[in-house]
C-alpha cells in the first residue's frame, strides 16, 4: 500500500512551484525541509503532476533517466535505492549542438550509457536477461542534470519530485548491439577543457547498467507504467555529476565508441 504523508492539493501546489521554478529559472527550499513528513511516494506523485503539465504544454515523452545509481549517491542522499524521472523531447540536446546554460540553474554535467529499446517491456518480474534481448542498441550520453533547489542541496525525495533532475541530454550517434560490449567492464573517462577530471567503469552502475535498466523496468510497473519500442533510457552516471559553466568543453570517450563532446555557452 502507497504512503503518503501530504494531500493530493499540495501535491498540485508543490508541482506547480517546481514546474513555475523551472520557467522562471528560480528556486524554492528543498520540500524535505518543508514538509517533513513528505514520502517517496508523495514525491513521485509531484513529478507526474509536473509531468503532465508539461505535457499539456505540448511536450512528448522520449524515455527515462535512472539516477542515484552508485553506492557513493546513495550514501550522499542518505538512500538505498535509485530514482527515477522522465525525458521529454525539449530536452534533447542534438551531437555537435551546444547546452545554453541561461536556461539552466545549477547545471552538473554527468556520463553515461543510453539504451534504446527495441521492444515494449513492461515489469513486474523483468530480468537483466529480457533487458539484453529488448534492447536494440546503446551509445554513449551526456546527460545534464538540473534543479530548482538552492546550492543542490537535496534528498531523494526532492530530486524525484524534481523529475529527478532531468534537464538535457545528448546522445552518440554510432549506437552498438549490446551483445558487443561488456558493459559491467566497459570503460569511460570525461575531460573537461582539455583536462582528464574522472574515470570509472560500467559496474559502478548497480554492478552494471544493465542491472539499473531492470530495476527501473520493475519500479514503473508499481506505477502502471512501462518502457515502449524507441523509448531512450539514461542508464545512471559512472562517476560523480561535475559542475558545469558558461564556455565549459567536455570529451567523452568510451571503450570501441567514438569520442561525444558537449560545449556550455
Amino acid at each position: 500500500m502507497k504512503q503518503y504523508g501530504l494531500s493530493k492539493e499540495l501535491h498540485e501546489t508543490i508541482a506547480n512551484q517546481l514546474y513555475e521554478a523551472e520557467r522562471k529559472n528560480s528556486h524554492i527550499r528543498k520540500l524535505t525541509e518543508q514538509y517533513p513528513q513528505i514520502t517517496q511516494e508523495d514525491a513521485y506523485a509531484i513529478q507526474k503532476i509536473g509531468l503532465e503539465r508539461r505535457l499539456k504544454d505540448g511536450a512528448k515523452i522520449v524515455g527515462r533517466k535512472i539516477g542515484i545509481t552508485s553506492s557513493g549517491m546513495m550514501k550522499l542522499l542518505n538512500c538505498n535505492t535509485p530514482d527515477y524521472g522522465y525525458l521529454l523531447d525539449n530536452m534533447l540536446v542534438y551531437e555537435g549542438n551546444s547546452v545554453k546554460s541561461s536556461e539552466l540553474n545549477i547545471p552538473l554535467l554527468e556520463g553515461e550509457i543510453a539504451f534504446i529499446m527495441g521492444e515494449d517491456l513492461k515489469g513486474p518480474g523483468v530480468t537483466p536477461a529480457q533487458i539484453l534481448t529488448c534492447t536494440a542498441g546503446v551509445v554513449p550520453c551526456f546527460e545534464v542534470c538540473d534543479g530548482r533547489y538552492e546550492n543542490w542541496d537535496v534528498t531523494v525525495i526532492d530530486t524525484i519530485s524534481d523529475d529527478a533532475g532531468a534537464a538535457r541530454f545528448v546522445l552518440g550517434g554510432k549506437p552498438k548491439r549490446i551483445s558487443d560490449i561488456d558493459l559491467r567492464c566497459i570503460g569511460m573517462v570525461i575531460e573537461k577543457n582539455g583536462q582528464f577530471v574522472g574515470s570509472a567503469a560500467g559496474a559502478e552502475v548497480m554492478g552494471s547498467p544493465i542491472n539499473s535498466m531492470a530495476w527501473l523496468v520493475n519500479k514503473l510497473s508499481q506505477y502502471g507504467d512501462g518502457l515502449h519500442k524507441g523509448d531512450v533510457v539514461l542508464s545512471g552516471a559512472f562517476m560523480s555529476a561535475i559542475p558545469s559553466k558558461t564556455g565549459d568543453f567536455y570529451c567523452l570517450h568510451v571503450d570501441g565508441f567514438p569520442a561525444l563532446t558537449l560545449k556550455f555557452e
